[in-house]
């Protein structure tokens, strides 16, 4: 396997390939956070020119590249099949450019290129963990009954090939020949030293991404809010509940709907009429077979009108948030929460349950992080003591204020030009 190499020399006289997958800037769709990170670095780097920049996305397919909204609807074996596509393509588009004159940031794992090819040729290679696919594989298709860690160590002594390829080689790949990783959280880096006891700690950077600053006003966000009330006819002494992600079992929206479910049958349900918003469209692999188990639960539901309204942006996810009491992130696994540090600069409270990326960014005096058989409790304790919400709504606010992007995009300019 190929050394990942030492640059002589900083950006400064090197010029960037950017390798992501899901680089589609431009695109509205669920892509995910690592589409959310991409977009937002090359907007930060195209507002401080701290290196040139060459985006290499699904673009380089030619007439095969599939559009952002034909992506989100593969299910497994397609999108197996795309990352072996761009795979290839990817690193043939690396190869074409002198390794002294360019470094590689890599958005993706399972999408990204031939790792020990192109540290074996001598490329400077940085890698961002959006996700830690072998903790994915564990909590979501092995239901957290097998730790990370042994998965990797069966691995290793049985590999097999197929779609395990993507997981298991490219991520042991990826962190032994980049030259630096970038991992969102501190619980995230523990478990990829725990896997792969071989790897520096030094090597493995930890960096919550924070949230960009908003792009719209508060008077546009309050004309939108009024109007969002007007469209679904939501009563003025409405509760307010909003979730927004991606449609995928990952994300838990279940979870929150049986939590409402259960709290509809006890004596503390509120009297006043309870809204839910689950923002987010269906998205990759089991997304679509899981909107409809969503859509059966929510019909479940009497005391409680839950509203799906799709994947929302710009100013209308901000009037979202402005028209919620509370913010609910109810995901099974999440590297980070991006639409978490959103709500909290919004100045929402929020009921989080207790993975890797709530823990990054939640404090307590913003809200409650709880395991998942105390969700329906932590919502109700909040809902109905407006009071304590309203001094986490003001906590949350102002510590929402401090998680800025165009601070961790300067950090990564640093990190690639060490």
């Amino acid at each position: 396997m190929g050394r990942a190499s030492t640059p002589a020399a900083g950006l400064q006289t090197r010029s960037l390939l950017y390798l992501a997958a899901h680089g589609f800037p431009d695109a509205v769709l669920p892509l995910g956070g690592g589409a959310a990170v991409c977009a937002q670095l090359l907007r930060e780097w195209e507002r401080t020119n701290p290196f040139p920049v060459k985006l290499v996305s699904p673009a380089i397919l030619g007439a095969d590249a599939p559009t952002g909204s034909a992506l989100v609807g593969f299910g497994e074996r397609q999108y197996a099949d795309f990352c072996r596509r761009f795979e290839t393509e990817a690193t043939a588009e690396v190869l074409r450019h002198d390794p002294t004159r360019v470094a590689v940031l890599v958005n993706d794992i399972s999408e990204g290129p031939d790792f020990r090819r192109l540290a074996a040729a001598g490329y400077d290679l940085v890698t961002i963990y959006h996700v830690d696919v072998v903790a994915y594989v564990a909590a979501i298709y092995c239901r957290n009954l097998v730790a990370p860690e042994t998965l990797v160590r069966w691995y290793e002594r049985f590999p097999v090939g197929g779609m395990a390829r993507l997981v298991f080689e490219k991520q042991r790949d990826s962190l032994r020949c980049s030259r630096a990783v970038i991992v969102p959280s501190a619980s995230m880096r523990e478990v990829l030293l725990r896997s792969y006891p071989d790897i520096p700690p030094e090597k493995i950077n930890v960096l919550p991404w924070g949230a960009p600053d908003p792009d719209c006003e508060g008077a546009a966000i309050a004309a939108e809010a009024a109007s969002l009330r007007r469209e679904y006819g939501i009563p003025e002494d409405a509760l307010v509940l909003l979730t927004l992600s991606r449609i995928s079992p990952e994300k838990g929206q279940d979870l929150l709907l049986r939590a409402l479910l259960e709290w509809e049958r006890l004596p503390d349900f509120p009297q006043r009429p309870l809204w839910l918003f689950i923002c987010g469209d269906a998205a990759y692999m089991q997304g679509r077979r899981f909107m409809e188990r969503l859509r059966s639960l929510a019909g479940r539901l009497r005391k409680t009108r839950a509203i799906f309204p799709g994947h929302v942006t710009g100013v209308r996810k901000q009037a979202f948030f402005a028209l919620a009491d509370l913010y609910v992130f109810p995901s099974r696994h999440e590297s980070y929460g991006l639409t978490l540090v959103e709500a909290l600069r919004a100045g929402l409270p929020a009921v989080c349950l207790d993975h890797h990326g709530a823990r990054e960014v939640m404090r307590p005096d913003c809200g409650l992080l709880v395991p998942e058989d105390r969700l329906r409790q932590a919502i109700a304790s909040l809902l109905l003591d407006p009071d304590r919400r309203g001094r986490m709504g003001r906590a949350a606010r102002e510590y929402g204020a401090t998680l800025r992007f165009s601070d961790s995009a300067a950090r990564v300019a640093a990190i690639l030009s060490l």
